[in-house]
């Protein structure tokens, strides 16, 4: 008997991850994407022209940058305005950096590429931000909306907005 359990132990600790939805190579909503971090960090123009990039917050203080594949998805809401110039991209990557190293922003992870993964399995784009949460909607015919990120319920200064409570 224990020697079935087991093995029903060993098995279901191969399997879960299968039968969970993860399977072997696959790509997950908002998991940090290395390679793409490293390419806005380095502010690879060559990549950038292969986006349409927009800027949550005001321009001094961009909370988020989405970098939308252009391809047949639309990603941003409304909200997120006009796309941003390569000046504008730079600009606001460098703001992004900025507000991570001053501790009164209260941003605990430094900018990073999250995967915008539709329910199809497939990368649309990706936020660039230090923040921990993204709200979107992932529809089934393989359109996402991201909606604007905020500091709502962050302690610490920074002007972003918000206040009181953590993250």
């Amino acid at each position: 008997m224990r020697t079935i359990l087991t093995a029903f132990y060993i098995v279901s600790l191969v399997f879960s991850p299968i039968l969970g939805g993860v399977a072997f190579g696959e790509v997950k909503n908002l998991s940090v994407n290395k390679e793409v971090t490293a390419k806005v960090r380095a502010l690879d123009k060559k990549f950038f022209k292969k986006f349409d990039v927009y800027s949550s917050g005001v321009t001094e203080a961009p909370t988020a940058l989405l970098f939308d594949e252009k391809d047949k998805y639309h990603l941003p809401s409304p909200l997120w305005g006009k796309p941003l110039s390569d000046q504008e991209i730079i600009y606001a990557i460098n703001s992004l950096h900025k507000q991570y190293e001053d501790k009164d922003w209260n941003i605990t992870f430094p900018p990073q590429a999250l995967n915008v993964v539709n329910i199809k399995g497939r990368v649309l784009g990706f936020v660039y931000t230090g923040l921990t949460a993204v709200l979107m909607d992932r529809k089934k015919d393989g359109s996402v909306i991201v909606y604007l990120p905020s500091f709502e319920g962050r302690s610490g200064g920074g002007g972003g907005g918000g206040g009181g409570g953590g993250r």
